[in-house]
């Protein structure tokens, strides 16, 4: 019989947790009799025999087909910091745990349990690598010596050639057998049966074991790989072994054991290896989150490069006109507080580099972060083969459509109609008129040069004539085509995709490792680097007057903010959740972001649209695994609707220590990792069910059963928040 635990929160999937399926009957050799009984009256009843059947109930026991194994935590080979992990491995064969009679008093008892073993701790795999050896069943039931082997006993109906199959043992010392083998009272915990339903569609996972609809058996170790090092993982039979399950030595040296199933890993212990932890480093990094090349502090002393400093500037080499060699401030796109407002070009624009210097007269020093900006636009347009396409690509178009409209007449531009025009403005039609009306006159020889006819003035300058609003409405329509390349490639974010890193971060002190930094985008910079980009490829007037209507088009540079992380989190998870909320206003809610990218191994940029009030960090889910939290304790979930959200408690409390008030006592100095569930001096789980009670998730007297402590022990994804400083002082 099997009773629901508890439900997942994963809301692609429902998933739920059940004590265990105990099959009606175990695997064995089986009976059927049948008497007949007739009523009424008859004579020779009593000759009438009882009908006999014997029957099989066959189940695995010294080999287990591959097919029956679904996923195993931590993975093959796989390295890492697993001291907070109980490694799992899920079956395929939902009552499998329970087909064996371990003890047939206590049909709960599984016949299976997930060993870990250590560098060293067996004979025959001291570099732990999940080696077994391979014996007969034979060979295995009659072994002699000192050794103590399974107390099996094959019925004379067993076939010979199960007799003479092979299996896959290990040899575990008699010491080491009793301080991992779990006691009896702790196995019934250690299995559990998990039924996934489907929501949505399948999602696989990138880390832990794939989520797939089904029913499945899960057997959960009882020791944590605290010691760096590696470990072998060994599925073993414990039939025939039950009376030396009470935590006593065996009165032999070794004990032989069946492996059904064993792999092996690495781990690699280490505090700033998880999640929580990596996030609260860069959290309490005394440089602060705000992108500039040293922190804020009080003991700073102030003055002009301090101010500097603190703005997000760094100093570069500069060479004057002069061949001079000094020094200059530079700053990115990427700001700690937001940039400061400078005055606009006469035009509007940039149209040169040099127009984009600013000369800062208390100290005789320039800020060349824009004209670096034009001055990288001019290069990105023509050295990246994307933006120099684009760009050559709508000057040519531009041209032909541009000429080919002035030609017909398409915008009222025609040349000979503008002619027209200017010398009837000059007088021409006034003196048509009085030529035509006046009495003729006998021609006379000139006494004088004749008068100078009027000239027209010089032509109107092609960006004066195309300022008009009914030549720039008739233009765009003309242009939108060849525009509309031009303007995904200006976009602010693709071209501060295109950006070297260098220029975003000018000195690598800016973003050490382990580090977070939070930004302004600073839309003057962006609109000088498209400014650089728009410069380049001008030929003719016609070219620079296109040039201004197609900056009238562009949008100006929308407000954006980001965030850079350097850290080993970016590799170990690359896909972690970050949400940027606005938080107040009347438009509560996510923001987007617009650019994420992972820039080498470690480094992550996440350019927002607008500025969030906060910003969350999620560890991404990752499959299922069991274990417990990078503090060393339990977050309580709940057992109750809605079951498995968090309790906002941890157990043991804090102040109190952690999990290794659960852990057997280590043998040899070595590092306590073996749990105990329902046997010793101070086990887990009624300690856990206390609490539990405490809290309201349990009723008074009722025990903590398998499948709510497997919902206590799925590791939850963590969550982060750092809301930035309203003033931008991150």
């Amino acid at each position: 019989m099997t009773q629901p635990a508890a439900a997942g929160d994963d809301p692609r999937f429902s998933v739920h947790f059940h004590d265990n399926h105990v099959p009606a009957a175990p695997a064995g050799l089986y009976e059927v009799a049948l008497d007949h009984r007739i009523s009424g009256e008859k004579v020779g009843t009593d000759d009438l025999p009882t009908a006999r059947q014997d029957f099989e109930i066959r189940s695995p026991q010294f080999t287990l087909d591959g097919s029956f194994v679904h996923a195993v935590h931590p993975a093959p080979a796989a390295s890492g910091a697993f001291e907070y992990v109980l490694p799992h491995i899920t079956l395929n064969r939902l009552i499998l745990p329970w087909e064996r009679a371990l003890d047939p008093a206590k049909p709960e008892l599984p016949w299976l349990a997930l060993l870990l073993f250590a560098e060293e701790e067996l004979p025959d795999d001291p570099k732990a690598q999940g080696h077994v050896r391979t014996r007969t069943v034979r060979e295995l039931l009659t072994a002699t010596g000192d050794v103590l082997v399974p107390d099996i006993t094959l019925e004379e109906e067993v076939p010979p050639e199960l007799r003479d199959s092979t299996c896959a043992t290990v040899d575990v010392p008699s010491d080491v057998f009793a301080a991992l083998v779990p006691r009896s009272a702790d196995l019934p915990h250690l299995c559990h049966v998990r039924k996934v339903t489907d929501r949505q569609a399948l999602r696989v996972r990138r880390n832990g074991e794939e989520l797939e609809v089904g029913d499945y058996a899960v057997v959960v170790a009882n020791r944590f790989p605290r010691t760096a090092g590696r470990y072998a993982a060994h599925l073993v039979s414990l039939e025939g072994f039950a009376r030396h399950l009470d935590g006593t030595r065996p009165d032999r040296s070794v004990v032989r054991m069946v492996s059904l199933r064993a792999w092996s890993f690495e781990a690699a212990p280490d505090a700033y290896a998880h999640f929580a932890a990596l996030i609260r480093r860069m959290a309490d990094d005394p440089a602060g989150l705000g992108l500039r090349l040293r922190p804020r502090t009080a003991a700073t002393t102030a003055g002009p490069a301090t101010e500097r400093l603190d703005l997000g500037y760094a100093p570069v080499e500069h060479r004057l006109p002069s061949a001079e060699r000094g020094f200059a401030w530079y700053r990115g796109p990427f700001t700690p507080v937001v940039a400061q407002s400078v005055p606009a070009p006469a035009a509007g624009h940039y149209e040169h580099a040099d127009e984009a210097l600013i000369y800062l007269t208390g100290t005789g020093v320039f800020d060349v972060s824009y004209a670096a900006a034009f001055t990288l636009g001019r290069a990105l347009a023509l050295s990246d083969a994307t933006l120099a396409a684009t760009v050559s690509a709508f000057r040519a178009r531009s041209r032909r459509v541009v000429q080919r409209a002035l030609t017909r007449g398409r915008t009222g531009l025609h040349p000979a109609r503008d002619r027209f025009h200017e010398l009837i403005e000059n007088g021409l039609g006034a003196r048509l008129h009085a030529a035509a009306t006046a009495p003729h006159r006998a021609h006379a020889a000139p006494t004088s040069a004749p008068a100078p006819v009027p000239r027209p003035p010089a032509a109107t300058d092609l960006r004066d004539r195309l300022r008009s609003s009914s030549a720039r409405e008739l233009l765009h329509s003309v242009l939108r085509e060849p525009l509309a390349p031009l303007l995904s490639a200006l976009d602010q974010v693709a071209l501060l995709a295109a950006t070297p890193f260098g220029h975003l971060v000018p000195d690598a002190r800016m973003l050490p490792p382990e580090s977070l930094r939070f930004f302004h985008v600073d839309a003057q910079w962006c609109a000088a680097l498209r400014d650089g980009v728009l410069s380049t490829g001008i030929g003719t007037s016609l070219d620079a007057a296109v040039n201004d209507l197609a900056r009238g088009i562009l949008e100006p540079p929308r407000p954006l903010s980001g965030l850079l992380m350097r850290s080993a989190l970016v590799e170990g998870w690359p896909d972690v959740v970050i949400e940027p909320q606005h938080t107040g206003g009347a438009a509560p809610g996510l923001l987007d972001i617009v650019h994420r990218v992972i820039i080498g191994p470690d480094l992550l940029l996440c350019l927002v649209d607008g500025v969030p009030d906060q910003v969350v960090f999620r560890e991404p889910h990752e499959g299922i695994h069991f274990g417990v939290d990078e503090d060393d304790r339990i977050g309580l979930r709940r057992l109750t609707a809605p079951v498995g959200d968090s309790l906002g408690q941890a157990f043991p409390p804090a102040g109190e220590p952690g999990m290794s008030r659960f852990l057997r006592p280590a043998t040899d100095g070595g590092t306590p990792e073996v749990l105990a569930l329902g046997a010793g001096t101070d086990p887990l789980v009624p300690a856990l069910a206390a609490a539990l009670r405490a809290a309201g998730q349990l009723d008074p007297g009722a025990d903590l059963g398998p499948g709510a402590l497997a919902v206590e022990f799925v590791n939850a994804p963590q969550r982060i928040v750092f809301s930035p400083d309203p003033a931008g002082q991150q």
